[in-house]
């Protein structure tokens, strides 16, 4: 029989969603705290006397008004705590228990439970006709020298408002050489819509540790169904795809197909979003070569990015150094100002002349700012 008396609330989506739900809630407990005192009362050991009969106390439930239970918590408690999950709720008398992001086997526990059972799951920003004129006007201001990507890019994204039926993510491979903005691209997106980016660097991942990360372990270890569940986006990078052990593309079959990705805990679904990966390959042929078949064809777009020409060289240059250069004291300005070289250049213009040596942004961050420091220190050991 169902209990009718504690209502449930489920809400899958991020934390801070979730605390904003029950920010107003009165008297709040939370679920690692009564694990513990469950576990202190039931484990205690009463002194026996000989020859005397163990006394027998009557449990009296303790009222708990509003429980929470976050995300976090199913990793900190035990796997015991996860199985008995019911029967440590129904040691107490509790009104409302609301749950964030949930494993499989505590939802399916309380929906067999609870009668007064309701379940949310957080709508992500979508993007729409108004996000991609953004994404078009703004686009080459941010990301220099990818005219060819912006209108790849834009092509694949029209797909969000023209085939309104469709509701799987759309998944791009995003190719080129490194720091000519594939990164910065997914980072604009996001920033377009005002939410954080959901980020993972795949080339960290070379181990064993992957595969429980992937296909999901013991609930105390993190796993990627249960970041996508915690995610502030709905935009998706997997930033160096290719560097991955190609044993676990597996992984991704559904959730490129479908925008459904299941592990042995958690289940996530992925409506009206953008998965992005990234390589270093120079080609399609060459990502089809080297991902292999069943993983190449689940990508629904590929967006070539080229290397910067000189004119892009220089408009980078100018941004990085205005933006240090604005950080300045008006006294360190004032030292860079005055500084020329042997031929009697200034700093931006010997920057200018260099441009055809330096290869991406990342590559012209370091230059620029290692440049900059360098003049100031000379100035700072001449007063030693």
């Amino acid at each position: 029989m169902k209990s009718k008396k504690t209502s449930v609330n489920v809400f899958y989506g991020p934390r801070k969603e979730f605390e904003n739900l029950i920010k107003s809630k009165k008297n709040k407990e939370f679920f690692t705290a009564i694990v513990q005192e469950y576990d202190d009362e039931t484990k205690a050991i009463h002194h026996v006397v000989e020859g005397q009969p163990l006394e027998q106390k009557k449990h009296v439930k303790r009222k708990i008004t509003n429980l929470i239970i976050n995300s976090d918590e199913y990793s900190t408690i035990t796997e015991g705590a996860i199985q008995n999950f019911t029967s440590i709720i129904d040691y107490y008398d509790i009104n409302n228990i609301y749950l964030q992001n949930p494993p499989y086997i505590i939802a399916e526990k309380i929906k067999k439970v609870y009668s007064k059972y309701v379940e949310n799951h957080y709508q992500y920003k979508s993007i729409d006709i108004d996000v991609i004129k953004q994404i078009n006007n703004k686009y080459s201001n941010n990301i220099i020298g990818q005219d060819l990507a912006k209108k790849s890019l834009l092509k694949n994204m029209l797909s969000f408002d023209k085939f309104k039926s469709l509701k799987k993510p759309i998944v791009l491979m995003f190719y080129g050489p490194s720091g000519v903005g594939k990164t910065e691209t997914a980072r604009f997106i996001s920033n377009i819509l005002d939410e954080e980016l959901f980020y993972k660097q795949f080339s960290m991942f070379q181990n064993n540790e992957f595969a429980n990360y992937l296909f999901g372990g013991q609930h105390s270890q993190n796993s990627f169904a249960k970041e996508l569940l915690d995610r502030e986006s709905n935009v998706i990078l997997l930033d160096e795809f290719d560097k991955a052990n190609k044993v676990f593309y597996s992984a991704f079959y559904q959730f490129f197909d479908e925008g459904i990705y299941n592990d042995k805990n958690y289940s996530v679904s992925l409506d009206n979003g953008i998965i992005i990966c990234t390589s270093n390959y120079n080609s399609k042929e060459e990502i089809r070569t080297h991902l292999g078949d069943p993983i190449y064809f689940r990508f629904d777009g590929f967006i070539p990015f080229s290397e910067l020409d000189n004119e892009s060289l220089i408009k980078i240059i100018d941004i990085y150094y205005n933006k240090y250069y604005s950080e300045l004291s008006i006294e360190d300005k004032e030292i860079i100002d005055s500084y020329t070289n042997k031929s009697g250049k200034t700093l931006i213009q010997s920057l200018h002349d260099s441009s055809k040596s330096l290869t991406n942004a990342r590559n012209i961050n370091t230059i620029v700012k290692d440049c900059i420091l360098q003049i100031l220190l000379e100035d700072v050991l001449k007063h030693w």
